[in-house]
């Protein structure tokens, strides 16, 4: 019986269309690309495309362009080069295979797949996902059906917690034994081997046995940003058991640095608001989402990170990090400014009354409101106990060292960097405390910054490539990536005019590799008239090819814009092109005639230079 269950949650999951390409068809054609993506990343309307900050490198500044006219659906970011349609774009977020982003988008749309799919071949990943989801739905019929859920439901009602809060974030609870999970999976050695691999069991290598990790604990399952399982957070029932809490290990769905707890839930409510409220506790988070604040997460037994930084300030303008007012969080305080200390987001700091945590006050909403609103920012923070350092030294030597090591902190925080509103605020707090003039503050944190920045001067513009690149120059390579641009740009109007031209350029014509694999793919479907979609080049040709022709769309889109017309664009770049591919025949010519060292030969070899260039002359291009 239970090790039905398992096989059916399997049976069920992989039920996702790979042997029917149709599936893949219809899921991409019902996705509105650019809701998609906003769903993870704020984009704004900019003409006819949507822009915002990328998601796969740390962008400050809009990069990624989202297209979704003329046919085309698909996402470019010119700074890191990611590029892809919305399946891709889900692999790449969500770090999912394509089998779980097909679906992932069909279940967010509504679609039900067609085809099927086994278990065998899939990806540790994929494996691991249906698993924690399987293990979260145990503990969750746990929580209904045994003495430890109503322990568990006991415990939770007298901390205040609903049954609605207890549903929304799908807590259960772990039965008090040893093998609840290992008597699931039957003794299937394949299942077990990966039950440990995901951190659910445990093996004691001196009994030859296997035991369940979480053990009479309420569970906590950790989501990711499209709701599936990654990890647990078990409390303990009884107070005498130890440790507090056990958490699951890092696994290959899990990074405990990059992750937030509640996210999911949280995301809607601070793209809203523009705000995020940063705790340290599961319960914290609830407690806040119960009380109707819904823009709170949580990090996960770790102090904030670069990556949590970086996910925060794709969705908001303003982050406040709440912290007790004991010494610990005074420096976890100290070290949050630090990661979000260059990000282009504003930080506030919110210390609680000594004794408070989150969930005791966001029972009242109007308290805790009151106490976050009375956040300090984060720099006014930092100045606030720099003063009261400099107030506990009562010797010159001491406020010396203290002067001192702000300044260094603030030279490798990057205070050169800030904004230009932000900086004169910070150097004036500066040069209050330390009752020194402000040119003088200055001096002394340029004269502190790092090595490495001030070698980054000099390498901030790269040259820009010239002359040869291989045995192809860079004008040719230029005139075939502008001419393949337009193309890509318009097929429909592509189409049409290559298939009435005289001029005749075949994809044989491409002799840079990149422009060659692209020209290869859309020419025989232009000459055909056989359009085709960005997408399908995207899913058809190699992934470098792929990269350049999402650059080339917009190149096309520029120089389209520029002449005001596709089709003289079109004329233009396929004129540009010919008069490449004619120079370089002369230059092959020219060359063939130096190295020919027979005279009646070389005679030879220069008349057919001499008919290329009157050739080339006679249709109006100059050499």
């Amino acid at each position: 019986m239970q090790g039905s269950m398992y096989e059916t949650h399997m049976s069920m999951s992989n039920t996702i269309g790979m042997n029917n390409n149709s599936d893949k068809e219809r899921v991409r054609e019902a996705v509105d690309l650019v809701a998609l993506i906003h769903d993870f990343v704020p984009l704004q309307q900019s003409g006819a495309e949507w822009i915002g900050v990328c998601p796969f490198h740390d962008d400050h500044k809009p990069s990624m362009h989202v297209v979704t006219h003329k046919d085309q659906a698909f996402y470019k970011c010119f700074s890191c080069g990611a590029y892809g349609d919305c399946f891709k774009f889900i692999e790449q977020y969500l770090k999912k295979s394509f089998v779980e982003a097909l679906h992932f988008l069909a279940e967010r749309e509504g679609i039900e797949l067609s085809g099927r799919v086994s278990d065998e071949g899939s990806s540790t990943r994929t494996k691991m996902t249906r698993a924690m989801n399987w293990v979260s739905s145990l503990y969750v019929e746990a929580m209904r059906s045994t003495p430890e859920g109503a322990n568990a439901l006991e415990q939770l009602h007298a901390r205040g917690f609903t049954d609605e809060s207890i549903e929304k974030f799908s807590i259960g609870v772990a039965p008090d034994s040893w093998t609840f999970l290992t008597d699931m999976l039957q003794n299937n050695k394949n299942r077990i081997e990966f039950a440990i691999e995901a951190g659910l069991l445990k093996r004691n290598e001196e009994k030859n046995r296997t035991y369940d990790t979480f053990r009479h604990r309420i569970m906590f399952p950790i989501h990711d940003e499209s709701n599936t399982t990654i990890a647990f957070g078990g409390r303990r029932l009884r107070e005498e058991d130890e440790p507090k809490y056990i958490n699951s290990p890092e696994t290959v769905l899990f990074n405990k640095s990059k992750t937030l707890y509640g996210y999911k839930h949280a995301s809607p409510a601070i793209r809203e608001l523009k705000k995020v409220i940063v705790v340290e506790g599961y319960t914290d988070v609830i407690a806040c989402h119960q009380s109707g604040i819904t823009n709170v997460v949580a990090t996960l037994g770790t102090s904030l990170t670069s990556q949590h930084a970086e996910k925060l300030s794709r969705l908001c303008n303003e982050v406040v990090l709440v912290f007790d007012g004991d010494n610990a969080g005074q420096l976890a305080a100290d070290r949050a400014i630090d990661v979000f200390f260059r990000k282009n987001i504003d930080v506030q700091i919110c210390v609680l009354p000594e004794g408070k945590d989150p969930a005791d006050l966001a029972k009242n909403a109007s308290e805790f409101n009151t106490c976050v609103s009375n956040a300090i920012d984060a720099l006014t923070f930092k100045f606030n106990r720099l003063d009261s350092s400099l107030q506990n030294e009562t010797t010159i030597a001491g406020k010396s060292n203290v002067i001192e090591s702000f300044l260094n902190e603030m030279a490798r925080l990057g205070i050169e960097h800030l904004s230009s509103t932000r900086k004169p605020f910070v150097y004036e707090r500066i040069s209050s405390l330390l009752n020194m003039p402000m040119k003088d503050v200055s001096k002394e944190l340029q004269s502190r910054r790092p090595a490495k920045a001030k070698q980054q001067q000099t390498q901030e513009d790269p040259t820009v490539q010239s002359g040869t690149i291989g045995t192809i120059s860079r004008a040719r390579q230029l005139a075939e990536q502008e001419f393949l641009s337009i193309l890509l740009f318009n097929p429909t109007e592509s189409s049409a005019a290559l298939r009435e031209s005289n001029t005749t350029i075949t994809a044989d014509d491409f002799i840079d590799p990149t422009s060659a694999a692209i020209a290869a793919y859309i020419f025989p479907k232009l000459k055909a008239g056989t359009l085709f979609a960005m997408n399908d080049l995207i899913a058809d040709i190699d992934d470098n090819s792929s990269n350049v022709a999402t650059t080339l769309y917009f190149v096309g889109q520029r120089i389209s814009e520029t002449y005001e017309s596709v089709s003289l664009a079109l004329q233009m770049t396929r004129n540009a092109l010919v008069n490449a591919i004619e120079k370089q025949a002369i230059l092959n010519e020219i060359k063939n005639v130096r190295n020919e060292s027979n005279s009646e030969k070389k005679t030879l070899a220069a008349e057919r230079a001499i008919e290329t260039i009157r050739r080339q002359q006679s249709t109006g291009q100059s050499p």
